[in-house]
């Protein structure tokens, strides 16, 4: 049962990492260790986190997960920021 959760869960921390990792190396900004650990590790909570989409949809396949964390991981903290507040503004 343990190995039926973490499974999933260290896929979409792994598929958040490499989303967020290749953006930073595809930017200009100097690379240090700080800031590529600091990404990684924030990119693979944010990857982590498309397993919330579960409870909306119980069903979906791990495949559409892990599509949904590297999107997450792509957009970032302030990309997610301005996604939900664009979802709110429309709900009003």
């Amino acid at each position: 049962m343990k190995e039926q959760i973490i499974h999933p869960v260290v896929l979409l921390a792994g598929a958040g990492i490499i989303a967020g990792l290749g953006q930073l190396l595809a930017s200009t900004e100097k690379l240090t260790v700080r800031i590529v650990v600091g990404r990684a590790m924030s990119s693979a909570a944010l990857g982590v986190t498309s397993g919330v989409a579960l409870a909306w949809v119980p069903g979906l396949p791990l495949t559409a997960q892990l599509g949904l964390a590297c999107t997450i991981a792509s957009l970032g903290t302030s990309g997610l920021e301005r996604l939900l507040q664009k979802f709110l503004e429309t709900r009003k």
